[in-house]
C-alpha cells in the first residue's frame, strides 16, 4: 500500500513540472531607450522593437564612432515611421507632444513639440543642466513610407535662444495659426507662423535667416 501510495505522489509531481514548463512564457525585449516620456504622464518601457505609440525618446550609440540620435515614432491607423536623426544639442526628451496630425490622400502632415536636456559640450559647462526646445514639422508619405522634416529651435541654452511665444504652446487650439516668437540676440526677433489651413506651407517667417 505504501509503495503505491509512493509511485502516485511521484506521477503527481511529474505532472505538475510538465504543466508548469508548457505554461512559461518569454518576455519580448524592451526597446532600447534612454528616455520615454509624454506631454502628461511619464510612459513605461514598451516590450515592443516599434511600437504602435507616438514617442519622441533619445537612442544610445553603440560604439564610439556612432552619435546619440533624437528619433521618433509616428503612426497612422495602418503605417509606422521610426525616423532617428543627429541632433548636436538635444537628448532625453522630457516633453514631448503631438501638436497636428492631418492626413490628405496619401501625405499625413505633422506638427511635434519636444522640449530636451540639452547636449552640452565641454567647454559649455553652464549648459549642464540646460534645456533645448524644438517644433518638428513632417511631410510623411504613407504609401513610400518616405518623410521629409523640418525643424525650428525656439529656445536653447546652448545657441543663446530665448522664447518669446505669448501663450504656451502645448495648449494651441489647433485651429488657428500657431505663432512662435524667439529671440536670438542682438537685433534678430524670430517671428514663425503655422497655419493649419495651409499645411502644405508648413512653418512660414518673413526671413528664412533663422534656418534652424
Amino acid at each position: 500500500m505504501c509503495k503505491f501510495i509512493i509511485i502516485a505522489l511521484m506521477m503527481f509531481v511529474s505532472f505538475a513540472n510538465a504543466q508548469t514548463k508548457k505554461t512559461k512564457t518569454t518576455k519580448a525585449e524592451p526597446i532600447e531607450v534612454d528616455s520615454i516620456a509624454s506631454d502628461s504622464t511619464k510612459l513605461e518601457i514598451i516590450e515592443l522593437k516599434i511600437p504602435r505609440q507616438f514617442l519622441v525618446y533619445s537612442k544610445k550609440a553603440k560604439n564610439k564612432t556612432e552619435r546619440v540620435k533624437l528619433c521618433f515614432n509616428l503612426i497612422t491607423n495602418d503605417t509606422v515611421l521610426n525616423y532617428c536623426m543627429n541632433d548636436s544639442i538635444c537628448r532625453d526628451p522630457e516633453v514631448f507632444k503631438l501638436l497636428f496630425q492631418e492626413k490628405k490622400a496619401d501625405t499625413v502632415y505633422v506638427l511635434i513639440y519636444v522640449d530636451a536636456f540639452s547636449k552640452p559640450l565641454t567647454n559649455n559647462p553652464k549648459c549642464e543642466s540646460g534645456k533645448e526646445t524644438k517644433l518638428f514639422f513632417v511631410r510623411w508619405n504613407t504609401k513610400t513610407n518616405q518623410s521629409i522634416w523640418k525643424q525650428r529651435t525656439i529656445s536653447s541654452c546652448m545657441k543663446g535662444i530665448t522664447d518669446m511665444t505669448k501663450d504656451p504652446i502645448e495648449d494651441w487650439d489647433k485651429t488657428s495659426p500657431l505663432v512662435l516668437n524667439y529671440y536670438k540676440g542682438g537685433d534678430d526677433f524670430i517671428e514663425i507662423t503655422f497655419d493649419p489651413k495651409k499645411v502644405d506651407l508648413g512653418f512660414q517667417s518673413s526671413s528664412e535667416n533663422e534656418a534652424k
